[in-house]
């Protein structure tokens, strides 16, 4: 009797033990102002965000994310950019081939000269901000 009760009482020690565990909460690191407001102190700015890349460095996920700042920062300098694309597909005797012809126009009144302001990685999601300024 007496090894029945100290049994029973582990098996229900260890029962409530286990239920009245509580997930640990997620602890996200606070992002910085600039991700949502790029434009500061009277500063012109942009934020450039890549994922992780198809190689996994660090370097070419920058490279991407300072690509894509430099984007934004020409759009609101109004560069215009002209894109056409002609495709052709031809099919025959169950052969495929394709053609593609691509032409860029870019237009642009200034020069535009940035520097990184900061960089910041979401730890979370792996994401890699980068925090463009004109000069």
């Amino acid at each position: 009797m007496l090894r029945f009760l100290f049994s029973f009482s582990i098996v229900v020690s260890l029962f409530t033990g286990c239920n009245s565990s509580q997930p640990v909460p997620h602890v996200r690191s606070a992002q910085p102002a600039w991700i949502l407001n790029p434009n500061q102190d009277g500063k012109i700015g942009a934020i450039g965000v890549a994922a992780r890349t198809y190689d996994q460095k660090i370097s070419t996920q920058r490279k991407l994310a300072i690509t894509r700042a430099l984007d934004e920062l020409s759009l609101q300098q109004q560069v215009k950019v002209h894109l056409s694309m002609t495709k052709r597909d031809k099919v025959s005797n169950n052969s495929s081939s394709m053609n593609m012809d691509t032409q860029s126009n870019y237009k642009s009144n200034a020069t535009i000269t940035a520097h990184i302001a900061d960089v910041y990685k979401d730890k979370t999601t792996g994401e890699l901000y980068v925090w463009m300024v004109m000069d």
